[in-house]
Parts: C-alpha cells; sequence; structure tokens
C-alpha cells in the first residue's frame, strides 16, 4: 500500500522557497497595506481620544457599543441575552449613585427592550 507524502521527513519533495516573490509580495502588497492601515490606526486613535477626553464617555464601553453596532442583529440580541442572564445571576450591576439618589431617579435597564426595525430592500440598478 502506497504512503501519503507528508514532507521531507518522511522523504518527500523538499520545496524551494521562492525568496525573491517573497520579497516582491511584502514589497509590493504588504508594505502600502500596513502604511494604510497605520494611517487608519491613527486615525481611529484620535477618533476614541475625542470619545474618551472630550465626550466624556469611558473608552472600552464605547468601543464594546461600536462592536455591537456592527454585530448581525440576531448575534447581537443573544449577546444581549446572555449578558443580562449572567448580570442577573451574578449580582452585577450599576450602583445607585449620591446624584441617582439626590434626584430620586429609579434605576434603568441596563439593556434597553427595543422593537425591531422593519428591513430595509437593497435596490438593484
Amino acid at each position: 500500500m502506497g504512503t501519503k507524502d507528508d514532507g521531507p521527513q518522511n522523504g518527500g519533495e523538499i520545496i524551494k522557497p521562492d525568496f525573491e516573490r517573497a520579497i516582491k509580495v511584502i514589497t509590493n502588497d504588504l508594505n502600502p497595506l500596513l502604511e494604510k492601515s497605520a494611517k487608519v490606526r491613527g486615525d481611529q486613535a484620535a477618533g476614541w481620544k475625542v470619545i474618551e477626553d472630550d465626550c466624556h464617555c469611558n473608552k472600552k464601553a464605547a468601543k464594546h457599543f461600536h462592536a455591537l453596532m456592527r454585530m448581525d442583529p440576531e448575534l447581537r440580541d443573544d449577546y444581549f441575552r446572555t449578558l443580562r442572564g449572567l448580570l442577573d445571576v451574578s449580582g452585577l450591576g450599576i450602583s445607585r449613585d449620591l446624584v441617582d439618589e439626590a434626584e430620586g431617579k429609579e434605576a434603568s435597564p441596563v439593556i434597553p427592550v427595543v422593537d425591531k426595525s422593519r428591513p430595509e430592500l437593497a435596490t438593484v440598478n
């Protein structure tokens, strides 16, 4: 019975590395992407800094919110239900602060319940 050639460790073919092509891919394909992504990362960092310093929002919470905005609605609903269940069972939640007590506010739900929006149909040309 024949054996499968699974590389040089079992007497298989040793393929010579193509260093020239690798350098071309790095130079022509990867470097421009890295330069673009560095600029994008810089732009993103500036945006997050505005959210943190000027808007006075918790940056980590804003990043989680940003991820939730991009999430599929069904996955997001499942995520929220799981998070809410974990919060309920663990006893974690928002602590009532002095401002809430002074204003007589009741704690609002951690995750608001909203009506589903109707899906929009895409226009095809």
